[in-house]
């Protein structure tokens, strides 16, 4: 039995909505970097080492889910 790839069993309109949804996501962790980073808010709740690393693991993130959005396009 020959196996169909992904874009061959979705709809046209869920793959749109899965790149929509994607360039959302790579959107919200590279704004939640900026906000752990630069933003005051967490400066009381949150100790800065904590705040810079887990800033960074947003970044990383982000640009890794933005390197697999271009890569699977």
């Amino acid at each position: 039995m020959k196996k169909q790839n992904d874009e061959e069993r979705k709809p046209g309109g869920m793959s749109k909505i899965y790149y929509v949804f994607g360039l959302f996501m790579i959107i919200f962790y590279v704004g939640m970097a900026y906000i752990m980073i630069f933003s005051p808010i967490f400066v009381k709740r949150i100790s800065a080492p904590l705040r810079y690393g887990m800033g960074a693991l947003f970044f990383l993130y982000g640009i890794f889910r933005a390197y697999r959005q271009i890569k699977d396009r």
